[in-house]
């Protein structure tokens, strides 16, 4: 990786049709993405079987899937660690566009449909 200081606002990217992410960083030991969702997108609920996901709130808030129908509000600030094998996504059930930082350990952790 040749750049060590990201902008991910500058590297969000969004689209009328469905959430987005933008790969901006990976390495041998992780990768980093930034997403862009807009009212109403959603993150489908997954799951990662060889690592954990976490995900860094940067603007806006989603309805973040924990599981067994539950869910919980991660607001911009807020930090959320989803450990291999736990149902993570969302959806953008509010009013303006959410941005999220998403950080993969290990960078090839797998990905799996799961029930929110």
């Amino acid at each position: 990786m040749s750049k060590r200081t990201l902008d991910p606002e500058s590297l969000v990217r969004f689209s009328d049709e469905k959430a987005t992410v933008t790969e901006i960083a990976i390495t041998e030991h992780s990768s980093i993405a930034v997403w862009g969702v807009r009212p109403g997108q959603e993150v489908p609920a997954h799951i990662h079987p060889d690592g954990q996901d976490t995900w860094v709130m940067l603007r806006g808030s989603l309805s973040y899937y924990l599981g067994n129908g539950e869910r919980a509000t991660i607001r911009a600030g807020q930090v959320d660690v989803a450990e291999h094998h736990q149902v993570h996504g969302a959806i953008n059930d509010g009013g303006e566009d959410a941005v999220f930082l998403s950080i993969y350990s290990a960078p090839k952790l797998g990905w799996q449909k799961a029930t929110p």
